[in-house]
């Protein structure tokens, strides 16, 4: 063999050592999914319909490891802190991203994270017990000003998203609710239902909606749900609340491109599957698409609005 071919093959070799997982068939072994909130959650649930997704596309296992703890902040640092070669990866609300930056000194910055893809955009509502004598949100302001401190809401948490927009919803109503935190959408069902909550603001209690127990009074997004088109947006009833959650997948800062494409278009093409959207309208999602340029664009865009409300809120985590 000649020196020349001789060198040749080690520079080929030398450059494919140093393209790592780029180079190689991605993904060859199983991937894991870091969610920031507990299982059988509003965010764990969309996350597992991709996981399967994703594992019957690429051919690999994708595996929902669920890190809680201080409103996100411990499962996105978790991820941001993980090796970039796109076998740990982010998926979950925004929040953690533009929201908790803006309230706590964190060890992770949101530039740590890179967009990959959306999965969907969360339709929160206001959801009360059938027999509540309000029907939307004009008749729900007008029984909490004749009942001030007497009802009340929850959020999956103090400082989320969800905690903030129901906070903005009471300054927009010039009213007085009482905040109650539960770890999770699920564990306030029960108190709902029961009349010991009068009113949830998640996604998370829709199959009660569907049969009849529990009624919505407006929808958080902007837009109607597909599945609920009879139920008005806060914005039509006079409550414009301009803070978006979307989740999606995000991977370490230096990722290979070769992973963040091969996500992408994964992620995307179920974004298009009818049985997966089905099954993320039925818990309070509309998928969405989205490239990883648009979503650096749009979380910008909502810290700007985040940080409006936080500052008009005085918003703290307590």
């Amino acid at each position: 063999m000649s020196r020349l071919i001789r060198a040749a093959l080690l520079a080929a070799a030398a450059l494919a050592c140093l393209a790592g997982p780029a180079s190689a068939v991605y993904p060859d072994r199983p991937v894991k999914l870091i969610v920031p909130y507990p299982a059988g959650g509003s965010a764990d649930l969309p996350a597992r319909i991709y996981a399967e997704g994703l594992q019957r596309k690429l051919g690999k296992p994708f595996i929902v490891e669920n890190r809680v703890g201080a409103a996100g902040a411990i499962g996105t640092e978790a991820a941001a802190r993980s090796p970039a070669d796109g076998y740990t990866i982010y998926c979950g609300p925004n929040g953690p991203l533009v929201l908790l930056p803006l309230l706590r000194k964190l060890s992770y910055k949101p530039s740590d994270l890179v967009p990959i893809a959306a999965y969907g955009e969360v339709v929160y509502a206001f959801g009360v017990l059938s027999t509540m004598p309000v029907n939307n949100l004009k008749e729900l302001q007008a029984l909490a000003k004749a009942k001030p401190d007497q009802l009340s809401y929850s959020s999956p948490g103090a400082g989320s998203a969800t905690n903030l927009r129901g906070e903005a919803f009471k300054s927009l109503a010039g009213v007085e609710i009482t905040h109650i935190p539960y770890r999770t959408g699920a564990e306030a069902i029960p108190d709902l239902l029961g009349g010991r909550l009068d009113i949830m603001l998640d996604n998370i209690y829709f199959p009660q909606v569907r049969m009849g127990t529990v009624k919505m009074l407006g929808v958080l997004s902007d837009r109607r749900h597909p599945e609920f088109p009879n139920v008005p947006t806060f914005a039509e009833q006079g409550f414009p609340i301009d803070l978006r959650v979307w989740a999606g997948f995000l991977a370490p800062a230096g990722t290979p491109q070769l992973v963040i494409d091969t996500l992408a278009k994964a992620v995307n093409e179920l974004n298009l599957e009818p049985d997966v959207v089905e099954r993320q309208m039925k818990i309070g999602w509309v998928p969405f698409i989205a490239s990883p340029a648009q979503l650096t664009r749009q979380m910008a865009a909502e810290v700007e609005s985040y940080g409006a409300w936080i500052k008009r809120l005085d918003f703290k985590i307590d």
